[in-house]
């Protein structure tokens, strides 16, 4: 029998792809994945980080609809680490790093992003799915990256960009990108809590645009 998380997210999934034809086949994909997800054997105590310390509370107690609830059930389970460590040392992502982290739930043993530095409770080679706490203030850089990738906004109010547009997205909004799609985000004066999945390509590295 699956874990009441994934058989919540598969039901979650199918609903969203019921509701937005662009989220059809997405949805599709990660439904089908999930119904080989293993959970992770022999997983030790896994990290936090400052801004999780700092926002993960305030963004918890704020965060709405089925993608706060899912959240809810599973952030006890997950580690939180910081991406681009490839970046260290550029200012300003040295500043988005400090302000940002990212949690595997279902992913494979080798967190590829974080160069290992965390390992999720679920195993696929299929999908990616975790949760993103990115605080207050904040600007993530535009980026790509190979996967299709679909955000559901538990908690803040942001600004989205992808391709050349920009736009606000709040609470309960959802975000679908496309694979090779440049996008960014910059957070207000609240922090931005959100459920994302890969559905492509879980094992790419995502790509810093500096154009």
């Amino acid at each position: 029998m699956a874990a009441p998380f994934i058989e919540a997210l598969s039901v979650f999934a199918a609903s969203e792809g019921a509701r937005d034809p662009d989220l059809t086949r997405p949805m599709a994909l990660l439904t089908d994945a999930l119904l080989r997800v293993m959970p992770t054997a022999g997983r030790g105590p896994q990290p936090s980080q400052e801004v999780v310390d700092r926002h993960l509370d305030g963004a918890l107690a704020a965060a709405v609809g089925t993608a706060g609830e899912l959240i809810g059930s599973v952030v006890h389970e997950v580690g939180w680490a910081k991406p681009y460590p490839e970046y260290a040392g550029e200012p300003d992502m040295d500043a988005m790093r400090a302000n940002y982290s990212y949690a595997p739930i279902i992913g494979s043993a080798t967190d590829a992003i974080s160069g290992g530095a965390v390992a999720a409770p679920y195993l696929s080679d299929e999908v990616f799915v975790g949760l993103v706490l990115q605080g207050p203030d904040c600007d993530y850089p535009s980026h790509v990256h190979k996967s299709e990738e679909i955000f559901w906004v538990a908690a803040g109010t942001s600004d989205w960009q992808k391709g050349d547009v920009w736009r606000v997205e709040e609470p309960g909004g959802v975000i679908h990108h496309e694979s090779g799609v440049r996008h960014a985000t910059v957070t207000r004066d609240r922090p931005l809590l959100m459920l994302f999945a890969w559905v492509t390509d879980p094992g790419c590295i995502p790509v810093i645009v500096r154009r």
